[in-house]
């Protein structure tokens, strides 16, 4: 008798936890349009830098000399785990130089990066979650 209820307790309890909602609610995102921003700024007036930046086909689009303050933007299909990102370098640089980088994901900031010195730069990177 004894084993006999145990087995039902033992077996209740399993049923109980084996007909829990399963956690679907994890799973990764599949690819989906988003809209990508780069924001780069310096106090600077009329500084300039050269930028590499992750473009709207996922290729490499390399500037030279540009005037700050700077916004690239631009729609580009992501999936969980790919990365979008930029680096800025301040032209002539001294050691009160700063540059300040920004991304933005559907207009909302994910990751800020500000450098300062005589190699003034900002290299950033966000990993799609």
């Amino acid at each position: 008798m004894k084993k006999l209820a145990y087995l039902l307790l033992t077996g209740s309890v399993l049923a109980f936890t084996g007909c829990s909602k399963d956690d679907d609610d994890n799973k990764p995102a599949g690819p989906r349009e988003r809209e990508v921003e780069y924001r780069i700024s310096t106090p600077t007036s009329g500084a300039t830098a050269d930028i590499i930046y992750a473009n709207e086909t996922g290729g490499t689009t390399i500037l030279d000399n540009v005037a700050l303050p700077k916004t690239y933007k631009f729609k580009r299909t992501l999936k969980q785990g790919e990365a979008v990102n930029f680096l800025a370098q301040l032209d002539g640089a001294t050691a009160s130089s700063e540059i300040t980088g920004t991304i933005l994901l559907d207009g909302t900031q994910v990751k800020t990066e500000t450098g300062r010195g005589n190699s003034a730069q900002v290299n950033i990177v966000y990993v799609i979650q």
